[in-house]
């Protein structure tokens, strides 16, 4: 089975294409909702993560 992806420009069409693609007998038409992630990382909220615990650099190497 071949795939092929299609990027749509214009959302308001796709619905459009994806009604006509669905009439064609041999193909099988598998939606995937794209996930919009575009949380930044702030290393700042880490502060104190290791706080309070009894590790250093040689421990974790020791673990490894």
């Amino acid at each position: 089975m071949e795939q092929l992806i299609l990027n749509i420009k214009d959302s308001s069409k796709m619905s459009f294409l994806i009604q006509l693609i669905k009439q064609l007998d041999f193909v099988e038409v598998e939606q995937i909702k794209k996930k919009n992630i575009s949380v930044k990382y702030d290393f700042f909220n880490s502060a104190g993560l290791w706080k309070d615990r009894n590790i250093n650099a040689e421990e974790i190497r020791k673990q490894a």
